[in-house]
């Protein structure tokens, strides 16, 4: 399972970097616009026929999204891939994470969010992973994961 860290691994770090900066700063800029968002206003639904009508559309087509990209698998690897069930939901509760930033990202800065959000994915990811997959850590990952500590607490104040 151990790959050389080649150049097609750092170009794609380096390109993961990049468009999640970009939509980090473009997210940014539309909470910005929108003002304060809360679960209140997550929740905010006017019904009416239009709404029922187009929600029902968006339904359907996510319906036929997933139902037509698990039929290409098998003849498409990225189809394979992103619709293998566990990846697909795995996608999902990311997505939905991303959703739910605009909560926080709302009312503080996107570098001090990213911060604060990076420092305790990196403690809850390793915990998650020991357990899960009994990965285990040097002493210096270790050192590096108090530190991604501390910096939460500085970070959050």
């Amino acid at each position: 399972m151990h790959r050389k860290l080649d150049l097609t691994f750092w170009a794609t770090v380096i390109l993961i970097t990049v468009i999640g900066t970009v939509g980090g700063v473009l997210f940014k800029s539309g909470t910005n616009v929108l003002g304060t968002i809360d679960f209140k206003r997550l929740l905010d639904i006017r019904m009416s026929t239009t709404t029922l009508v187009f929600g029902g559309l968006v339904v359907f087509s996510v319906f036929l999204f997933f139902y037509s990209g698990y039929s290409l698998r098998g003849q498409v690897f990225a189809a394979e891939y992103l619709f293998t069930p566990i990846i697909f939901l795995a996608l999902v509760m990311m997505a939905l994470s991303r959703f739910l930033i605009g909560i926080p990202m709302s009312v503080t800065g996107l570098g001090r969010l990213t911060g604060l959000l990076t420092a305790l994915t990196v403690l809850t990811t390793a915990v998650a992973s020991n357990l899960i997959f009994k990965e285990t850590f040097s002493m210096r990952v270790l050192a590096g994961m108090a530190l991604a500590a501390v910096a939460v607490v500085l970070i959050g104040e």
